[in-house]
This record gives C-alpha cells, sequence and structure tokens, in this order.
C-alpha cells in the first residue's frame, strides 16, 4: 500500500476570511486543487460485501453501512464504584469555615495512596482551594455528597504584588525533576522571564495564540545546567506595556540529588489536578508499515518492552506529509494511538486494538512507552471559580481509566473537565456553565485533545465556544446524549479520527466565541490547527446554527454524516470543500432559511465519491447540490417547503454506539 494514502495532514491557522465571510471566501484555495481527484487513494469508503477490504478496526452497521468500532470508549466495564472512603475533616478541613481545605485534600489523597487507595469523602458545605489540588497517584477519587450539597470554590488568585512563583516555598529544595512556574496577573502581560543569580534561565513573549496566558514553566534541570548545586537566588520579572515591570524573588536549595517525591509535570493546570508522567524512555522505530486494522507492529527492537506495557505510537508531521495533505500549520502532532503491549514477538508486538490509522516508516514512525495516572476520578460535587485566570476546573494528563461524574464546574478559568493525552477516559452526568475567558487561544472547549477512546454521555453546556469538541489526533471518542447551549461542535485541528457525536443537541450562537456554524471541521489553509482526518462520524444529532450546519474544510475522508437534523439561518445545510470526499450524507432532515442556499455545498471538484440519499431538504433555493464538486450517488432526496418545524429523522437504530455494544455483548 502507498504510504500516501495515509498521509495525515498536519494543522494551519485559519485563514480571517474564512471565519470572518464563511464558506465562500474558501473560493479561492479551489484553483489551486487537482480537478476532481483528492491528493490519495481513499480507504475508509467501504461495503460489507468488500470482505477482503475489511479489517477488525470495521463494523458493519444493521444499515449496511460500514463503521468505526467505538465498543472501546470509555472506562473498561465501566466506571467502579470505590466503596473505601475517609472523611476529609480527619485531616484537617472543616465546610464552611472559609480556610483553605486543599492541605488536607491533599493529605487525605496521600494517606489513601499509602494505604491501596480510595476515596475523599467532602460532606456537604463549602471547601475552598487556595491552590490546585495535584494527584499523581492511582486509585484515588474526590468525592462529594452530591452536586447541590457539596460545593468547591477555587480561590487562587495572583498575589498583589502582581507576581508569584507558583508552589516552591523559601528555602525549598529544588531537584533536577522538580517543575516550576512562575504567575503573573494576565492582563495586558507582555512576557515572563525567570533569573538565577542575575543570569537569564528563561523568557516568554506574547505571540499569536497567547490567550489568557498568565504563566512560564521551567525545570529544576535548567536551573542546575545554569547555576550548579547549592543556595541561589530567583527572580520572576512579568513585563506589561508602558515599561511597567512586577517583579518577585525566591530562595532555592539546588540538588543533583534524585527527588525524595518526584512531581509530575501537568500538561494542563486545573483546580482538581491528576497527572501522569507520560512518555518515558527511547523511541522505537517501526521495521515496518503497521497497516491500519492492525494488532501487530514490527519493531527495529522490542528488547526494553514487556506485556502490559502502555505505549504511544506516532507518525511525525513529516515535510512530505504536510505536503500530501497542504498543510500550512508550522506545529503540533496529529497520528497518534494509544495501546497496551499483549504480546511480545521477537522485535515485533501484539497490541490490544487494531490500528485506526496507518503509521508508515516512511515517516519516522515509532513507539515509546508512557507512564499514566489510572483509575481516578472526581464525583458528585459542584466546583465554581472566583478569579480570572487561565486554569482548568478538573484537568486529567496521562491518564488512564479516569473520570468525572454527576459534577458541576461554573465559570472556569479554560475548560471546565478535560483530558490530555488520554485513553479511557469518561465524562458523565455533568453540568458545565460558562468560562472567564473566552478570547480564542484554545479556552472554553468541552471534548477530548490528544484522546484515545474516551466516553461523555449526558453531559450539559452553556455558554462554552467549542462544544463538543475533539482535537489534536483525538480518536476513537464518542460524544453523545449531551446538550451544548450557545456553542459550536468542533473537530478543532489535527487530524482527528474516527470520534462519534451521536444524539447530541447542538445549538450554536455567536457571542462566546464560536464561529456560528453548527458544526466545523479546520481547514488545511489554517496556520494554528490543520485538517482533520479519517472518518469521523455526526448520528442522530439535532443541530442549529446562524451559518453552515456542517463545514468541512479539506481533507476529510469517508465522513458518515447520518439521520441528523440541520436548521440553518444562513448558508446551506452541508458544506465540503478542498478533497472533502468519499462521504456518505443518509437520511437527513436539512431546513434553510436563505432562499439562497442549497441543501449540500461541493465548492471545489476534488469533492468526490460523495453519496446523497434520502435526504429531505425544507425550503432555501431547491436546489440539492451547488458548487464545482459532483456527487457520485444522489438518490431518493426530496425536496420540500420551508416549515418552521421540520421533522426528526427517525433511524431504525437510534444508537449505533449502544447497538455496537449490545453486538460485541451478544445482546
Amino acid at each position: 500500500m502507498s504510504h500516501d494514502r495515509f498521509a495525515l495532514f498536519p494543522w494551519c491557522v485559519l485563514a480571517i476570511g474564512i471565519l470572518a465571510f464563511g464558506p465562500g471566501a474558501a473560493a479561492r484555495g479551489a484553483e489551486t486543487a487537482d480537478e476532481a481527484k483528492p491528493p490519495w487513494p481513499g480507504q475508509y469508503k467501504l461495503r460489507p460485501d468488500e470482505t477482503d477490504r475489511l479489517t477488525e478496526a470495521d463494523v458493519v452497521g444493521p444499515d449496511g453501512l460500514v463503521y468505526p468500532d467505538w465498543t472501546y470508549a470509555g472506562v473498561p466495564g465501566g466506571i467502579p464504584r470505590i466503596e473505601r472512603e475517609v472523611p476529609v475533616e480527619r485531616f484537617g478541613a472543616r465546610p464552611d469555615d472559609g480556610r483553605d481545605d486543599a492541605p488536607a485534600i491533599e493529605a487525605a489523597v496521600e494517606h489513601l495512596a499509602r494505604t491501596g487507595g480510595g476515596a475523599v469523602r467532602l460532606g456537604p458545605g463549602t471547601y475552598e482551594l487556595d491552590r490546585p489540588v495535584m494527584i499523581a497517584q492511582d486509585g484515588i477519587v474526590i468525592r462529594g455528597s452530591g452536586a447541590e450539597a457539596t460545593h468547591m470554590r477555587f480561590r487562587y488568585a495572583i498575589p498583589p504584588e502582581g507576581a508569584a512563583f507558583f508552589r516552591q516555598q523559601p528555602g525549598d529544595r529544588v531537584y533536577r525533576d522538580t517543575w516550576l512556574q512562575l504567575h503573573a496577573v494576565p492582563k495586558d502581560l507582555a512576557a515572563l522571564e525567570v533569573h538565577i543569580d542575575g543570569r537569564r534561565v528563561t523568557r516568554r513573549e506574547r505571540s499569536t495564540h497567547w490567550g489568557n496566558t498568565f504563566s512560564t514553566a521551567l525545570s529544576g534541570a535548567s536551573l542546575l545546567d545554569k547555576a550548579g548545586e547549592g543556595k541561589h537566588r530567583l527572580l520572576g520579572i512579568a513585563e506589561y506595556p508602558g515599561g511597567i515591570r512586577k517583579e518577585t524573588s525566591l530562595e532555592v536549595t539546588l540538588s543533583k540529588e534524585a527527588s525524595p517525591r518526584p512531581e509530575r509535570r501537568p500538561r494542563l493546570l486545573g483546580a482538581i489536578q491528576f497527572a501522569g508522567r507520560g512518555t518515558v524512555g527511547p523511541r522505537v522505530k517501526l521495521a515496518a508499515d503497521a497497516p491500519r486494522g492492525s494488532r501487530r507492529i514490527e519493531l527495529e527492537s522490542a528488547e526494553r518492552l514487556v506485556p502490559g506495557d502502555r505505549i504511544l505510537i506516532e507518525a511525525p508531521a513529516t515535510d512530505r506529509w504536510k505536503r500530501l495533505v497542504q498543510c500550512a500549520c508550522p506545529w503540533g502532532t496529529y497520528r497518534r494511538y494509544r495501546l497496551v503491549i499483549d504480546r511480545v514477538e521477537g522485535n515485533a508486538i501484539v497490541v490490544n486494538q487494531p490500528l485506526r490509522l496507518e503509521f508508515p516508516t516512511v515517516d519516522g514512525s515509532y513507539v515509546q512507552k508512557t507512564e499514566v495516572i489510572r483509575r481516578c476520578g472526581v464525583e458528585d460535587l459542584s466546583l465554581e471559580q472566583t478569579e480570572n485566570l487561565w486554569i482548568s476546573g478538573i484537568a486529567m494528563s496521562d491518564a488512564w481509566e479516569c473520570w468525572a461524574r454527576g459534577v458541576t464546574v461554573k465559570m472556569t478559568g479554560r475548560h471546565a473537565c478535560y483530558a490530555v493525552e488520554a485513553k479511557w477516559c469518561e465524562i458523565r452526568d455533568s453540568i458545565f456553565d460558562d468560562a472567564w475567558f473566552k478570547g480564542g487561544g484554545g479556552t472554553a472547549y468541552v471534548g477530548w485533545e490528544h484522546a484515545c477512546d474516551c466516553l461523555m454521555e449526558n453531559v450539559t453546556t452553556y455558554k462554552m465556544r467549542h462544544a463538543p469538541c475533539v482535537q489534536w489526533a483525538a480518536s476513537g471518542n464518542v460524544i453523545r446524549k449531551s446538550t451544548f447551549h450557545e456553542s459550536d461542535g468542533q473537530w478543532h485541528s489535527g487530524w482527528t479520527n474516527e470520534n462519534l457525536f451521536e444524539q447530541c443537541v447542538i445549538d450554536s450562537k455567536r457571542g462566546h466565541g464560536g464561529y456560528g456554524y453548527g458544526m466545523w471541521a479546520s481547514p488545511p489553509e489554517d496556520q494554528a490547527h490543520g485538517p482533520n482526518g479519517p472518518r469521523n462520524v455526526v448520528y442522530h444529532c439535532q443541530v442549529r446554527s446562524p451559518r453552515a450546519g456542517l463545514w468541512m474544510g479539506g481533507m476529510n475522508e469517508g465522513w458518515i454524516i447520518v439521520h441528523n437534523r440541520f436548521v440553518v439561518e444562513q448558508g446551506p445545510g452541508i458544506f465540503a470543500k478542498t478533497a472533502s470526499f468519499d462521504h456518505v450524507i443518509r437520511g437527513n432532515v436539512i431546513a434553510l432559511a436563505d432562499p439562497k442556499q442549497p441543501a449540500v455545498n461541493l465548492l471545489t471538484p476534488d469533492c468526490v465519491g460523495i453519496e446523497l440519499i434520502d435526504n429531505r431538504v425544507f425550503g432555501g433555493s431547491g436546489e440539492l447540490v451547488s458548487g464545482r464538486g459532483k456527487p457520485v450517488v444522489a438518490r431518493g432526496n426530496r425536496l420540500l417547503p420551508a416549515t418552521d418545524d421540520p421533522p426528526l429523522p427517525e433511524p431504525a437504530v437510534p444508537s449505533i454506539f449502544e447497538w455496537q455494544r449490545k453486538q460485541r455483548a451478544g445482546l
């Protein structure tokens, strides 16, 4: 098989004109596209009778479509009920007394970690957090008495001086693996610097994607390399317009010794933070291409790998691959997956799940061990943030089999509840209400990032920017039976693939940082996000939007858009451009308020192989399809008069996710 057929796209920053003027502004890109030919041969548009093409990664559905396999999504076996509990009052916390309860919660966590794990029980009342609660041990649950009864108030703030070092205290010993952060008031912040004994160690300056940045991080190793062991003075400097500087200093003792309590540096800071260690050890290159659907991966050496190891597999975003997918984004990771080794056979490993993508040797694909935090969760409480700082509510990084259940997060600083570098995590039965900062730069999302096989179910959000949202190599995730008020649905960046949005209600509105589309997939010319990958699925959702109901920016292969209702004020029901190809668009209801708009706009001629079957279109221009692309199949579609109350589709199987689970269970 050609390597190019799986070349995945890197991220790119979205041209402002596309966001400002909608799909028509992208027409200029169509002039440079190969006429009526995608950049690589498609491989995801499959038929049930093509048995020679079907792999273990494919599931033939009850409607004759071939879907990805989502039976792996969520905590394996479901979220467990952790019976063992310790009351946080045993460690000094008291609700409603106005004092900081973070030290008591962390002390309870340490106790449970030493004695086999369990739940920290918080009773009714309000608990205060004057700093994030950091959890790096497996098997720990933070459990309240119900979101209406147990309230956590996150009060962490920058001191009046305007800058401070985070967590370290005067005289602390700093080891090579210690992580430090300098925090400063974010409003108008221009730059952050850290010096040791008068010599600069790091500097961070405001950039395009600065967002609400208020911190810069560094390691003990960088300080040791600059100054050596012994007592030293750190100076933190925050710069603001007009030559204003805020400074803070800290005396520490640097040591080359191994830390007695190694710290895990979180990828995303949260009021409640679960953090694994991440990738460890060498990158081991593949000795042969690992095809889609395979469980066997040939390596140059499997000497250091054993059954049970958790691994990351990645195909780097090489120049070859970026050219193939026309990606303008200069950074990012796109083709990734996370797996467990079942067996080692010589220099080959056999993993627990089939690959969703091909990982070719031509791009230097490799595997690497990863150390994660496992089976932790937050349950039955509410969390509110009082300060406008770019800190998330509940953050899980390098986390597997972790969850949030029955939680309410109000006024998050960044993301209400978010997981990165994660697998088999779950968020359910929760409410996420508003965010402090919505000014762009990666904020106010609800979904999954660099995450595999995670599940979100029965979640309600208000006033977020992008919800539901998957980004940066997110694959095999399911977001279902959830309602998203005043936000847009997004495949936001980085070659997301084989994710399912099912039975979701999305009411997209402008005003909270969303783009105004019902659902949006970033295009290859976007220099901050890049395009999205193959076979994402939208099944039985209800979408209402000011602009196009579904906007696909390009390089999207083999998407399945079935049994949805799109109600659109302006723009087409579904829009595609730039090698967005081989889609199945079937059984949808599309209601168009604008009499000039078609049901589907295939803007560029390389939007080929698209099937339009049994869709009902209410209102609009009376056209089924416009643009230079032509569907390969168009049958059973009906053009009907406009209506204020378009019907809901009624698929034979309301949930493809539940159907797959029942099939696997033999029910």
